[in-house]
């Protein structure tokens, strides 16, 4: 003070001050980048089960398309064609006896995807497609299946508890041996009915699944393209570029009038016929080409013969298929 420096050690101390400001904001800056590093780790780690929990839902949904085809089928011959005794009496006619009285629960996973929406704070932006179409699985598809889960449930109950109470043949330690065992499935109107009540609604079951699994691929391959984790060899992962040569129109040899125009449209198939609405045609496996209609109850097979070139459509609706034969 007494040479006249006092404005030099002012100025001395504000510019420490700055200094030390800074530092600290770097400090700070340098601390939350770490920590939103950190986060965003951890919401990867997470990420990855999800993936995990997905693709174990839709190896599922594929198992439980393909065996409700089956059932679809059976439930088809019971109704619609004349079953004979033999066809009851044969040792490998198991599933014929079930068609009414087996449920198939989906039981999907939901603990990756609980931890995610408890860490929804950090989940980074470019993850907002993804945890979207989440949402909607959890929220709006996964209640209906858990709903139809329920309904087939209570269904197979109920038929067998009308077999305990109504039906004598039922208490006999081998009952699919017992004449009026099989009278009663060839003969009785409210079997029949049993089974027609089934069908409906594993139909109802098999479109909710398809409506997860269809979800489930979508989120999928937008979580596997964050996190560059390869896809193709995954069955469920179709190349629907590599479908191009299933585009055009189908005939069936037997009746040249019914006609099917497959065109592909981004990653899907669509089928078309005159004065049938639009069908969309979801893949089931890229080993063998087979897909569900939706939302109808119908299975599509392509087969492709490599000697002569020629590539066939087989329709599948219930116990009957219909092959239709691609023109130039």
């Amino acid at each position: 003070m007494e040479q006249n420096k006092t404005g030099k050690y002012i100025k001395y101390a504000i510019g420490e001050i700055i200094l030390v400001i800074i530092g600290i904001l770097i400090a700070l800056s340098l601390n939350k980048k770490a920590e939103q590093k950190q986060a965003e780790a951890k919401v990867d780690t997470i990420f990855e089960d999800v993936l995990k929990e997905l693709e174990n839902d839709i190896n599922q949904s594929t198992n439980l398309i393909s065996y409700y085809r089956i059932k679809d089928s059976l439930a088809s011959l019971v109704l619609n064609t004349e079953l004979t005794y033999e066809d009851y009496a044969n040792e490998n006619s198991s599933e014929l006896w079930s068609v009414a009285t087996k449920k198939s629960p989906y039981n999907t996973s939901n603990k990756a995807y609980n931890l995610l929406m408890g860490n929804i704070d950090v989940i980074p932006d470019k993850y907002n497609e993804a945890v979207s179409i989440l949402d909607r699985l959890h929220t709006i598809v996964k209640p209906q299946i858990d709903e139809y889960n329920d309904i087939v449930w209570e269904l197979v109950k109920k038929n067998f508890d009308d077999f305990e109470e109504n039906h004598a043949w039922y208490k006999l330690p081998d009952y699919k041996k017992s004449k009026e065992a099989i009278d009663y499935r060839l003969n009785n109107y409210k079997y029949k009915n049993k089974v027609r009540r089934y069908r409906v609604e594993a139909f109802s079951h098999r479109v909710h699944i398809g409506q997860y699994r269809f979800y489930s691929i979508k989120a999928y391959k937008q979580i596997a393209a964050i996190l560059n984790k390869p896809i193709d060899s995954l069955s469920f992962i179709i190349d629907y570029k590599g479908l191009e040569k299933y585009s055009g129109d189908f005939v069936n040899k037997l009746i040249t009038q019914s006609k099917i125009n497959i065109s592909l449209e981004e990653d899907r198939l669509k089928l078309k016929r005159k004065g049938i609405k639009d069908d969309v045609l979801l893949g089931l496996s890229s080993e063998q080409i087979f897909f569900i209609g939706n939302p109808k109850n119908a299975y599509y097979h392509f087969n492709e013969n490599i000697e002569t070139g020629i590539i066939t459509l087989t329709e599948y609706k219930g116990h009957e298929a219909i092959t239709y034969t691609k023109i130039d």
